[in-house]
């Protein structure tokens, strides 16, 4: 007897020295990642149902210097999915519906008859996303895109689907928003209503709610969402205040269904727990809802991960991302971002192991620290935290500060350097944009055309730099110069329809 209790005190020592040891990598880690400012936001560390490492970073708003604490809420973004189709799980168990009725059957006026409820759940709809309101914001610039006139919006649109539903998997918020109504519709709650009653309640959630929109101005125990306004802006501003994310921030900012749910990282592992626990839906449905979505040609749909890097693989099922990762096996949870704003929720299912984290500046280095944390965890090294800076930045912020000429020196100096420097296309083209349309100081349509023309330099074999340049040209009344410039895009793309229009519309001004 004796002996079996100096054993048992072995390995409980043992144990604890074990936890003390990755507690202690924990802290170093994050210690650097507060000291070199990679981190914005909040992280929850869990396993076996509790807690192991909370910390914060920085400020949850900026302008008002209001610190990130671990009471401080944020909006899920797209875990928000995660609790939608955990609602409509509970009406199937209730027999309320069936995840292959059709949407139609439930609203008679929808006008794809071929798209199921399953097909919404896994993402399989074919259905258009976000674009199918610029028609509508175009005309009506401050509409605000809400549930009950997605139907009608799909009926005035008349848009083909993107494929045949079940052959393909897009991601699509829009499917969650049409899943909201069902859940109204079905329950007769609204659908706030139904959370706050049957997955807040139970899961003990007692911080956590859906609001009906997330545009907002500053809320000090709510994060907002910040962004750099322009690339040449060195400070963070809310996204509310910043007119080219008006479309998502504004215009898009009442996704019921796909967004929206406001939570803290306590709160979101309660969550967890409850639903790991069985007291929120029947080991049947969570193993259905955890099963990688199987296309109508009998293939199992697998992508890269997302958020999570290193070896692995990803899936989807219903309203959750699948990982397969070697030596950890499957894990399951949700990404979720908004211009300003990336969260993060991932279960390991065989070591019961929880990450939870949020950053509401969206900052580059959070996939990283997130899977970092997941290794610290397993006993495994960090990945390397190398940042790499953005040339279109520095060319940016040297460009408005001194000039054209210096900003030019600048980048042909630093651009060989990639170990410390990366260099975008795709960034050089949006901070062209940023300068020509949403910038107001007296040289900005100058540098537009500078910039463009850089871009056009560094990348001579994509028609999209000529396309942008000559946009730009014809801005500034260069009519024979953007010619030329539409001329050789087209050369390189014959099928550039929006330069081929441009380009007549010019010819015929001569």
């Amino acid at each position: 007897m004796r002996r079996i209790f100096f054993l048992s005190v072995l390995i409980l020592s043992g144990m604890f020295s074990n936890a003390q040891t990755r507690l202690g990598k924990l802290n170093i880690y994050f210690n650097n990642i507060s000291r070199e400012e990679n981190m914005n936001g909040n992280i929850l560390l869990a396993e076996n149902g509790r807690p192991v490492y909370l910390r914060s970073f920085g400020c949850s708003d900026f302008p008002s210097a209001s610190e990130n604490d671990i009471d401080v809420r944020y909006n899920l973004a797209s875990i928000s999915k995660i609790f939608t189709s955990t609602a409509i799980l509970q009406l199937k168990e209730k027999g309320k519906l069936y995840l292959d009725d059709t949407f139609q059957h439930y609203f008679p006026q929808f006008p794809y008859p071929g798209i199921t409820i399953r097909h919404l759940l896994t993402h399989t709809s074919g259905l258009p996303d976000l674009e199918l309101y610029e028609p509508l914001v175009k005309q009506f610039p401050d509409t605000i895109i809400t549930n009950d006139i997605i139907i009608p919006t799909l009926i005035n649109e008349n848009k083909p689907l993107h494929f045949h539903p079940g052959d393909k998997y897009s991601y699509c918020n829009l499917n969650y928003c049409l899943l909201a109504m069902l859940v109204e519709k079905v329950s007769g709650l609204a659908f706030s209503d139904y959370l706050q009653q049957y997955i807040f309640q139970p899961a003990r959630m007692l911080l956590t709610y859906c609001v009906k929109t997330s545009y907002q101005q500053s809320h000090r125990k709510i994060a907002t969402p910040h962004v750099k306004a322009a690339y040449y802006d060195t400070a963070y501003s809310p996204v509310f205040l910043v007119k080219r994310y008006r479309y998502t921030s504004y215009n898009n900012s009442a996704a019921t269904g796909a967004s929206n749910i406001i939570t803290s990282t306590s709160d979101l592992q309660r969550f967890d727990r409850a639903f790991f626990d069985g007291k929120l839906l029947g080991q049947a449905s969570i193993e259905e809802a955890l099963t990688p979505v199987r296309l109508n040609n009998g293939e199992v749909y697998w992508e890269h991960m997302d958020t999570m890097l290193g070896e692995g693989k990803g899936s989807y099922g219903l309203g959750w991302e699948i990982f397969e990762q070697p030596g950890f096996g499957r894990s399951v949870g949700h990404g979720g971002f908004i211009f300003g704003l990336a969260t993060f929720y991932f279960r390991n299912i065989d070591r019961k192991q929880t990450i939870i984290a949020f950053d509401n500046v969206a900052g580059p280095a959070f996939g990283k620290i997130v899977t970092s944390a997941f290794y610290i965890m397993n006993d495994q090294p960090p990945m390397p935290l190398k940042i790499k800076t953005s040339l279109v930045r520095l060319f940016a912020t040297t460009m408005v500060q001194y000039g054209v000429d210096n900003a030019v020196s600048c980048l042909t100096a630093f651009k060989s350097d990639t170990s410390k420097y990366y260099l975008s296309e795709q960034e050089m083209n949006q901070l062209g944009y940023e300068l020509l349309y949403f910038s107001s100081f007296p040289d900005h349509l100058q540098f537009a055309i500078e910039t463009f023309k850089m871009n056009m330099l560094l990348f001579p074999e994509s028609y999209n730099t000529y396309d942008s340049y000559a946009e730009a040209l014809a801005q500034a009344g260069k009519k024979q110069e953007a010619i030329l410039m539409y001329q050789k895009s087209i050369a390189l793309n014959p099928d550039n329809q929006g330069g081929i229009k441009a380009l007549k519309q010019l010819l015929s001004q001569l």
